[in-house]
């Protein structure tokens, strides 16, 4: 049997090996047809044996120089490098492709690289979970609405070169961020760079000095004004002196916790849109923060009644930030109920989200509700509910939508009360932070209930 000086053992036949290989088993078959009935023709009398023989010697020359006579090796050979170098080709692009890839998962700011056919080829962790797209290869267009990302990524396309741009992502907490999309191996490589503490450090800087220099006015203009009077009109007056310095004191408390608080509020947007890592037993916070405020509530003649602190509430977030809401939320409720009223500070966990958000702030029929703060994060496992009533004068329906926007107080008609009207804003943005729900329901004449939700901490679940 001949064989190919092609196909060596251990190295795969080429295009004409296998070319030969399958003329040689034609021929095999023939050959072996034509001696088989020649033979019958023989033994049947038809045919006498020389005739036989000769028939098949002449079949088989025929067949040998067919065989030999119709390969072109000038040909062959042509084929068998085209084939190689379709090989060759293929190869390259799966490196090119793994190189790529490799890159793209490299990366730790979300990136993705877009093919010729406009497919993702390569998306790293970051990027996924940012357009929230899963599978192999989709299409930009049906995982990512941006429209400055997919202009962008058309410019490029067309040979317009590296494209700048940025973006807007709204949601609970906005997201800004920079990118760059610029060609590469025939497709297109885009990154994108998170400007959200930036952009927040920035937008915070401008909002304090606004909110700063407005609040400050009143208190400043009024010490200011009792300073000229003391070294005048009452210089020799002790009495007068003695009340304007009482008042005095009162204008620089008032400066001292609102410049508190509008750091408090500044800190927390800053990293808002980064959710807690941390645990915190709510009960215990809850428990702190009341003992703090007895002594307040005592003075104005209100009683705080707490219920549910029996157990420890283990929740996801983190603790000086839990405990201040808690504390605006019961000081709240201290300043706005009659003398000789109560408190009722009740906390629950280990509920379904639902009967949660039910228990911290859907328990009156008639009265005005709000869900001020509604984040994704509550609807998932277990939760705990704290809700803090007072016995107040309670709220209008119309003024609910307003309660947590800074320095707005439903004061007219209800009696002015002490405070820097940034309270519930600091409750709104650290719920907001800790994922979870901030409700609010209110009825004119039995008083105001505010609910926090707050999802159980992961071992809680489990």
């Amino acid at each position: 049997m001949m064989t190919s000086p092609d196909a060596t053992p251990g190295r795969p036949a080429t295009a004409t090996t296998r070319k030969r290989q399958g003329r040689a088993r034609d021929i095999g078959v023939i050959v072996i047809a034509a001696a088989v009935v020649l033979a019958m023709l023989a033994i049947s009398g038809q045919v006498n044996w020389p005739a036989a023989l000769i028939g098949v010697v002449a079949l088989g020359t025929f067949t040998f120089f067919w065989f030999f006579g119709t390969v072109d090796p000038a040909q062959e050979t042509g084929e068998d490098e085209a084939a190689a170098e379709i090989a060759a080709k293929r190869a390259r692009a799966a490196q090119e492709r793994s190189f790529r890839s490799a890159l793209v998962e490299a990366l730790s700011e979300p990136t993705m690289y877009i093919d010729a056919q406009g497919k993702v080829e390569a998306a790293n962790a970051a990027a996924r979970k940012q357009f929230r797209f899963l599978g192999a290869d989709p299409v930009l267009s049906a995982v990512v609405r941006r429209p400055e990302l997919l202009d962008a990524v058309a410019a490029v396309r067309k040979g317009e070169g590296p494209q700048r741009f940025e973006f807007v992502e709204r949601a609970e907490t906005d997201r800004y961020f920079s990118c760059v999309a610029a060609p590469l191996g025939g497709g297109v490589l885009v990154s994108m760079h998170d400007l959200t503490d930036i952009k927040r450090a920035e937008f915070a800087r401008v909002d304090f000095l606004a909110n700063a220099s407005h609040e400050l006015r009143t208190p400043l203009t009024s010490l200011s004004g009792f300073i000229e009077t003391l070294r005048g009109p009452a210089r020799d007056d002790p009495e007068a002196r003695e009340r304007f310095l009482e008042i005095m004191q009162g204008q620089a408390d008032r400066m001292r916790r609102l410049i508190s608080d509008l750091l408090s509020l500044s800190r927390i947007e800053l990293v808002e849109h980064r959710p807690p890592e941390g645990e915190a037993d709510l009960a215990s916070v809850v428990r702190e923060v009341v003992e703090a405020l007895e002594p307040v509530a005592a003075e104005r003649g209100v009683k705080v009644a707490v219920t549910g602190l029996d157990n420890a509430v283990m929740v996801t977030g983190v603790r000086d930030e839990l405990a201040q809401v808690v504390q605006n939320l019961v000081d709240n409720a201290v300043k706005y109920s009659e003398t000789g009223g109560v408190v009722l500070v009740d906390l629950v966990s280990g509920v379904a989200p639902d009967a949660a958000s039910v228990r911290a702030g859907r328990q009156w029929a008639e009265a005005g509700h709000m869900s001020i703060v509604t984040s994704p994060g509550a609807a998932r496992g277990l939760s705990a509910a704290l809700r803090v009533t007072d016995s107040g004068p309670g709220i209008e329906r119309q003024y609910l939508p307003r309660l947590s926007e800074r320095f707005y107080r439903v004061d007219p008609g209800r009696g002015l009360r002490p405070g820097t009207g940034l309270g519930l804003a600091i409750v709104k943005h650290v719920v907001q932070r800790h994922r979870g729900e901030l409700l609010v329901e209110s009825e004119p004449g039995r008083g105001s209930a505010f609910g926090v939700v707050l999802p159980m901490a992961k071992a809680t679940n489990t």
